[in-house]
């Protein structure tokens, strides 16, 4: 017989989640200022009165969602990776799920709380908190996704170098609004992105098994030129200007 208190306990999380997830997708559509009691009601089809035992203002809702939304989103990503991201190809699959990520529901909520805090000290300050104790976590998750990567850094922050950049990258095509031939410029700027990590973490192999991402006829020779600097710097400069176009 199953512990009539663990089923309500259950059903009480499963409820929160509910109202949580629907706070998220009311803050992608509505924005921050938007998203308030009654649309979180209609979206849930639930009373305000049942909102609000869980979350009794909509101050503390929208804050949970914050918190919400970011676990979401690791969660999602570093799950799929664990999975899929195993082998000589590893980059170019991260690259690909976050880029499929940025048309979901979590990654526009989290574009309009970012776009907020900028002008809202008070979620700037939980935002901030957030995010400084996310990145430990962070940090471990990508270790454990890019095993291959890790392995390559000698203990420094060239793999947080990488993410960083790689994230700063996707948010800013994901928010660009190209004229015209959007998803032509989105491939080869993604292109493009593999190409700079592949260069990067080639650059990091020291003579050792090539870094996942890149294929056999891309390759090139690792030298101390700097030739493959010169390469991904002119890549990055591309990117710049097609962005800033």
């Amino acid at each position: 017989m199953r512990d009539p208190d663990l089923q309500i306990e259950q059903a009480g999380d499963a409820t929160r989640a509910a109202i949580l997830d629907a706070a998220v997708r009311c803050i992608a559509r509505q924005g921050w200022p938007g998203a308030n009691m009654s649309l979180v009601s209609r979206e849930t089809r639930m009373t305000r009165g049942k909102i609000q035992y869980y979350f009794p203002v909509i101050e503390d809702l929208r804050l949970a969602a914050v918190e919400h939304v970011y676990e979401s989103w690791r969660r999602r990503y570093f799950d799929r990776m664990r999975i899929a991201a195993q082998g000589r190809d590893s980059i170019a699959v991260g690259i690909d799920y976050l880029w499929q990520l940025t048309r979901e529901t979590e990654h526009r909520a989290m574009a309009e709380i970012e776009a907020a805090a900028r002008t809202d000290p008070a979620l700037h300050a939980v935002l901030t908190r957030l995010q400084q104790a996310d990145e430990e976590q962070l940090h471990k998750e990508t270790i454990a996704a890019f095993p291959e990567l890790a392995s390559l850094t000698d203990g420094t922050d060239q793999l947080k170098v990488a993410r960083h950049f790689t994230s700063i990258f996707i948010n800013g095509l994901a928010a660009h609004n190209f004229v015209d031939e959007a998803e032509r410029w989105q491939a080869e700027l993604l292109a493009m992105l593999k190409e700079c990590l592949g260069l990067f973490w080639a650059r990091r192999g020291l003579g050792g098994p090539r870094p996942t991402g890149l294929h056999a006829a891309d390759a090139k020779p690792i030298d101390s030129t700097g030739e493959r600097h010169e390469e991904a710097a002119e890549l990055l400069r591309r990117a710049a200007h097609l962005l800033s176009g």
